[in-house]
C-alpha cells in the first residue's frame, strides 16, 4: 500500500472522529438545556377546589431571586357563608406536570381554617430542592341578612412618620373572653410603640376604643388619635350597629416583624482541639426589639451544616437565655450560649441556627413553640444565627 493512500485513510478516520465528538457535545448541550429549571414556571395562577367555588381569591406570588425562593407566597380565598365542613381538595394546576409536582397533590383532601394556613409546595421533578411554597387559608363570607360589623382596614403610623403597617392577620381570640378577635399588625422595623396613630376603615355605625379595659369611648376616625400600644397596655376597638344592640370587639396586637436582633450575626468560635468540648456562655448578646416579652429558646432547626467530611453532623448547640432566667422584656438584652461538641476530625465546621417565632395569646409572649389553639404564627420573620469553628489537631 502506498504512503499517500495510508495518509488519506488516516485523515478520513480522524475526520469521522471529530464529527462524532461534535455530535456528542451537541447532544450534551441539548440535554443540559432541557434539564434547566425555571422556577418562575412553577408559579400558580389560580387555586380552585373540587368541592366548592370561591367567591374571591387573592394570590401573593412567592419572591424569587436567582432561581431561589426568597419569600413564600400566600393565597386567601373567600367562600360562601354556609360553607361547612372546611375539607377541600385542589382541583388542578397550571404548572407543567412533566417538570413540577405539587404537594399536597391534586385531589388530596386537606382541612382548611380561617386562622391557620395550609402549605402547598411546588417542586421540580429533576431537583426537589428547587421549589416554591404557597400558604393557603380560607375566609368564610359573613351573613348578608344582618348588618355587617368589621374593621376592613387598620393602618398604624409611627410618631416620626417613618413607618406604617396594616393588617397582617385577624384571628379568633381563644383565651380572652372579653374580645372576639385579635387583629395583628407587624412593623418592618423597630419603632416606638407608645405613640401610634390608627387610620381605620370599618363596617358598622359606631367605632369606639379603650385602653387597659377602661370604659369605651368614641374614636375620632377623621383625624385619628395617638394611642399608647406599648406592652403591657392592651388596646381594644369595638364596632357596633346603629342601635348598639350588636357589636364586635378587636384586641390589637402590635409588634415588629424582627423582634430579635443579635449583636453579631455571625459567630466565630475560638479554635478547638480534636476531642475537645467547649462551652461559650454569653459569647455574644441578643436584644428584644419588639413589643412583647420573648421566652428563652433553642433553635427549631440547624441548616447549612458544613463539616470536613460527609456523614458528620452539626457540632453546635445554641440557646438564647437571660442572665438570671425568665423572659427577656422589650429593650432588654439576653445571652447567646453555644456548646461545641467534641469531634474526631480536624477542619472547618459551620451551621446556621434557625428560630421560627410564634405569638402566644395565653401568656402574651413571643416564643418558638409549636402552633396550637393559643400559639400562632402571626407573621414574624425567621431568625438566623451563623456559627463557625475550626478544629485543629
Amino acid at each position: 500500500m502506498s504512503t499517500n493512500l495510508v495518509l488519506k485513510l488516516q485523515v478520513l478516520i480522524f475526520s469521522f472522529f471529530l464529527i462524532a465528538c461534535d455530535s456528542d457535545n451537541e447532544k450534551k448541550s441539548d440535554s443540559s438545556t432541557e434539564n434547566e429549571i425555571n422556577l418562575s414556571e412553577a408559579k400558580l395562577s389560580d387555586f380552585q377546589f373540587n368541592e366548592i367555588e370561591y367567591l374571591d381569591i387573592k394570590i401573593k406570588q412567592p419572591i424569587i431571586d436567582n432561581n431561589q425562593e426568597m419569600e413564600e407566597g400566600e393565597i386567601i380565598m373567600t367562600l360562601p357563608t354556609t360553607t361547612s365542613p372546611l375539607v377541600f381538595s385542589l382541583k388542578s394546576t397550571n404548572i407543567d406536570d412533566n417538570k413540577f409536582s405539587v404537594s399536597p397533590s391534586v385531589g388530596a383532601q386537606e382541612l382548611f381554617s380561617e386562622s391557620k394556613f395550609v402549605k402547598y409546595t411546588v417542586s421540580s421533578k429533576n431537583d426537589p430542592n428547587i421549589k416554591i411554597s404557597y400558604n393557603v387559608k380560607v375566609i368564610i363570607s359573613p351573613p348578608t341578612n344582618k348588618e355587617l360589623l368589621s374593621i376592613s382596614n387598620f393602618e398604624l403610623l409611627s410618631n416620626d412618620k417613618s413607618a406604617f403597617t396594616d393588617i397582617d392577620l385577624v384571628k379568633e381570640a381563644k383565651s380572652i373572653q372579653s374580645v372576639d378577635s385579635l387583629l395583628i399588625c407587624l412593623f418592618p422595623k423597630k419603632i416606638d410603640f407608645a405613640d401610634l396613630t390608627p387610620a381605620i376603615k370599618f363596617n358598622g355605625a359606631n367605632i369606639e376604643y379603650r385602653v387597659n379595659n377602661d370604659d369605651f369611648k368614641a374614636y375620632a376616625v377623621e383625624t385619628g388619635e395617638n394611642i399608647d400600644f406599648k406592652f403591657p397596655n392592651t388596646v381594644d376597638f369595638k364596632i357596633s350597629n346603629s342601635t348598639k344592640s350588636e357589636s364586635i370587639i378587636y384586641r390589637i396586637v402590635v409588634d415588629s416583624q424582627h423582634p430579635i436582633s443579635f449583636k453579631e450575626q455571625e459567630i466565630v468560635i475560638p479554635n478547638l482541639k480534636v476531642g475537645e468540648t467547649a462551652k461559650q456562655l454569653g459569647i455574644t448578646t441578643w436584644s428584644n426589639d419588639g413589643n412583647y416579652p420573648i421566652s428563652t429558646m433553642s433553635p427549631n432547626e440547624y441548616n447549612d451544616v458544613k463539616t470536613p467530611s460527609e456523614g458528620l453532623k452539626n457540632i453546635f448547640t445554641v440557646a438564647l437565655s437571660k442572665n438570671g432566667g425568665g423572659n427577656i422584656n422589650p429593650n432588654q438584652e439576653g445571652l447567646v450560649n453555644i456548646v461545641t461538641s467534641n469531634t474526631f476530625l480536624s477542619g472547618q465546621y459551620e451551621s446556621t441556627s434557625i428560630f421560627n417565632l410564634n405569638f402566644n395569646e395565653n401568656s402574651w409572649e413571643v416564643n418558638n413553640s409549636p402552633e396550637d389553639d393559643f400559639v400562632t404564627d402571626i407573621g414574624y420573620k425567621k431568625v438566623f444565627l451563623k456559627i463557625k469553628a475550626t478544629v485543629v489537631d
